[in-house]
């Protein structure tokens, strides 16, 4: 089950972060200690939206959704993360979908997101979903590591 998320799901979604598989908590495995204060901004920022998946009462999987993107009529996505164990269930495209459909709702025409240049797991992902590499920004993220732009037309 998707839902929109609540303030008790902070800490539920802190430890599916750190426990995602995501290459980054891979080669910085120290990082793991920032996510509360990193994910506390987004999560509070009245402009991002953002939904879980739910088994059993266990989040297993979210997304979160920026409606303020800076391109006329579009929006992004800022979060996804599914358990590491859950991986290759369909949990990520069943996200997508559903984040998809609610920027449509949202009267949006575009959607798009960054990741790193290292991260080919996610970009394989988004590739077979029809999102297209748009850009490079080298430098992009504070310990420089250059960020691709995917987007999608809605």
């Amino acid at each position: 089950m998707i839902r929109k998320t609540k303030e008790d799901d902070f800490e539920q979604l802190v430890y599916l972060d750190a426990n995602s598989g995501h290459i980054f908590y891979e080669k910085k495995p120290e990082w793991k200690k920032g996510i509360s204060e990193w994910f506390r901004g987004m999560f509070d920022n009245i402009n991002n939206d953002f939904y879980v998946y739910e088994e059993d009462g266990k989040i297993v999987g979210a997304i979160g959704l920026d409606k303020d993107f800076p391109i006329h009529n579009s929006c992004g996505i800022i979060f996804l993360a599914v358990l590491k164990e859950e991986h290759r269930k369909g949990i990520g495209k069943k996200l997508v979908q559903f984040i998809e459909n609610k920027a449509k709702e949202n009267g949006n025409e575009r959607i798009f997101l960054y990741t790193g240049d290292d991260n080919t797991s996610a970009q394989g992902f988004y590739l077979k979903l029809g999102y297209e590499k748009i850009n490079e920004f080298p430098g992009y993220y504070s310990w420089g590591q250059t960020a691709f732009l995917y987007g999608k037309k809605l």
